[in-house]
Order: structure tokens, then C-alpha cells, then sequence
């Protein structure tokens, strides 16, 4: 029995509490969050290479870095020279096709069609509905380039802050370990190991699960006739990066780009049913086999996260939800644990 003056639940209550609050300061600076998501994804798949320049050619850490992001550079550099143009020339020629495809026109005849089919639907309701979604839309729109605008200023501190976690962050966590009293530094060390171990499994697990959902869509839109599927599939691959979220974004502009291409409806069902059998092979089959080790979340719990993270932080928030929620967890659990076996007094 240990002893009472352990207080094993009251410690791990304060440090979950602590965590939450910083989340919750965060949430004030959600593009600081954006670029350290960032910053954080580029050290995690630049890392492997920077550890084997390192160990295994025997390349000093900081030159090993530099080397890295050298050849990071010119690969991106390479990339974008090759993909650049034809990625300016499909947004160019699928703006000037939704500037002048008469949608307002075409999504009413849509919802005469509706309310001829379904007798209880009135169709001033949808016309309205309709052209509020609409004016929303472009509204979104508008605020979404100035939102960019932000975003692209904040890439320029992305370079640093990577070069920095790459080569301090291994050197700061021995730092904050080393500031551990003893009677905590075997908890501790268990605590960190676990939480790195899961931060790594879901981070290898949300980048493939969100590559096989991009290439689904691409072969899905492809097999339909929709054009420009690689370009669709692109956004429901990176929109994946929030759970459940990238098959139905990605029906969205694979929506818009059928009405501009046929100038009418007849790929509605067929994008309904690409959409919800990618959400299907997701569910069932994609992310059981890619989180199965990492993330142990129920998907109604998973949902009612990402609305959390929406509430605080919008995108950043759904984004880094899981995460923080997986650092919670583990913390709690395994401190718990600790406190208890470890007969922590005081």
C-alpha cells in the first residue's frame, strides 16, 4: 500500500491541468502553432538523415544538419521547378472556369429539381439557402487569402525553428531531464520514452494515412472522369491531416470542377460514392492498420477532440488536438502508474 502522503492523484491532476492551460495560451497565437507544426513535421522526417550523416559517416551534428537541409532545399527546389508551372496553370484555368460557369444559375435549376422529386422540400427555402451558401462561400474565400498572406510571412521562421529542434531539442531534453530530482528521474524517463514513442507512431501513421487517402482519391476521381483528379486528390491528402476530414473536402472542389467540366449534375452520385468509400476503406482498413500501436481513441471521442481543437485554435487546433490529447493521456497514465509503484513520497 503506498503511502498517503503520495498523493498520486492529485500530482497527476496538476500536471494534466498544466498542460491544458498551455494548450489553451496557445490558442492565442494559432499561427505561432501552424509554423511549429510545421517546423516539428520537417525535424521528424529530416531527423533519420541527420542521424546518419552523423553516426554512421561520422559528420559533425551541425554540419550534418546543414548538409541535409542543402539537399532538402535543392529536392524542393527540383520539385517545384517541375511541378511549379503545371500547378499555377490548374489553378489558373480552374479560377477562370469557376469565374464564369454560372453557378447560382445551375445550383437553382438544381434545387427546382430537388423540390419537383421531394414534395415537402419548398424551393424558395433552398433557392435562399442556396445563395447564402453562396455569398458564404465567397466570403470564405476572401478572408482565406489574407489568411495565407499571414501564413506564407510565418514559412520564413519555419527554417529556424527546425534547424534549431534538430539540433538542440535532443540536447534540451537531456537538460530538462538532468533538472529532475532522483526520486522522480526513473518515472520521468518512463513518461518521456512513452510519450515519444507515441508521438513517433502517430506521426509516421498521420502522414501515411493521409499519402493513402490522397492517392485513393486521385485513383477514385480518376476512374469517374473527373479532371484535374491528382490536383483534388493533393487537397484531400493534406486535408486529411485532420482526421476524417480529407474525402469530403476533397468531394468539394471534385464537385465544382465536374459541374464547370459537364454543366450539370451528373457526377454528384458517382463523387458521393467515391467519397464515402474512401471514408469507408479509411475507417475500416487504412487507419486501424496505421494507428492500431499508437493512438488507442475511440472515433466519437476523436470527433469531439477536433471540435475542441476547432473551438480553440480552428485548423492548428484540430490539428495538434490528438497529439496534446495522446501527451495528456500518457502523461496521466503512466505518472499515475509511477507515483503508485514507485512509492513516490511528498
Amino acid at each position: 500500500m503506498p503511502p498517503t502522503s503520495n498523493r498520486p492523484l492529485l500530482k497527476v491532476t496538476l500536471l494534466v491541468g498544466g498542460i491544458v492551460i498551455a494548450f489553451v495560451l496557445a490558442s492565442f497565437f494559432p499561427e505561432v502553432v501552424i509554423s511549429l507544426i510545421i517546423s516539428a513535421l520537417a525535424a521528424f522526417i529530416l531527423k533519420p538523415f541527420v542521424k546518419f550523416l552523423e553516426f554512421r559517416i561520422g559528420i559533425r551534428r551541425s554540419l550534418a544538419i546543414l548538409l541535409v537541409f542543402a539537399l532538402a532545399g535543392f529536392a524542393s527546389f527540383e520539385i517545384g521547378l517541375y511541378t511549379g508551372a503545371l500547378l499555377i496553370e490548374t489553378i489558373t484555368t480552374m479560377a477562370n472556369n469557376f469565374k464564369t460557369f454560372p453557378f447560382e444559375q445551375k445550383l437553382g435549376e438544381a434545387a427546382q429539381q430537388a423540390a419537383s422529386y421531394v414534395p415537402f422540400l419548398d424551393e424558395n427555402f433552398i433557392s435562399e439557402k442556396v445563395h447564402g451558401g453562396i455569398a458564404s462561400a465567397k466570403v470564405m474565400l476572401d478572408e482565406t487569402g489574407g489568411s495565407l498572406l499571414g501564413f506564407v510571412v510565418n514559412l520564413a521562421i519555419v527554417p529556424f525553428i527546425t534547424f534549431f529542434i534538430l539540433a538542440e531539442g535532443d540536447v534540451a531534453v537531456k537538460k530538462l531531464i538532468q533538472r529532475v530530482p532522483n526520486k522522480y528521474f526513473e518515472m520521468t524517463l518512463n513518461v518521456l520514452n512513452r510519450i515519444q514513442n507515441g508521438l513517433i507512431g502517430y506521426m509516421r501513421g498521420w502522414i501515411l494515412d493521409s499519402m493513402i487517402i490522397g492517392i485513393l482519391s486521385i485513383i477514385g476521381y480518376k476512374l469517374i472522369g473527373v479532371e484535374y483528379a491528382v490536383f483534388i486528390g493533393a487537397i484531400a491528402g493534406i486535408a486529411n491531416l485532420v482526421p476524417y476530414l480529407g474525402p469530403v473536402v476533397g468531394a468539394v472542389p471534385a464537385f465544382l470542377v465536374s459541374l464547370t467540366q459537364f454543366g450539370d449534375f451528373r457526377l454528384m452520385v458517382p463523387i458521393i460514392i467515391v467519397t464515402f468509400a474512401i471514408q469507408l476503406i479509411d475507417n475500416i482498413i487504412v487507419q486501424p492498420l496505421c494507428f492500431s500501436k499508437t493512438v488507442d481513441l475511440h472515433p466519437v471521442t476523436v470527433i469531439l477532440l477536433l471540435l475542441i481543437g476547432n473551438t480553440l485554435l480552428g485548423i492548428a487546433g484540430m490539428l495538434v488536438i490528438i497529439p496534446i490529447f495522446t501527451i495528456l493521456k500518457t502523461s496521466a497514465i503512466e505518472t499515475y502508474w509511477g507515483l503508485r509503484n514507485y512509492q513516490i513520497t511528498a
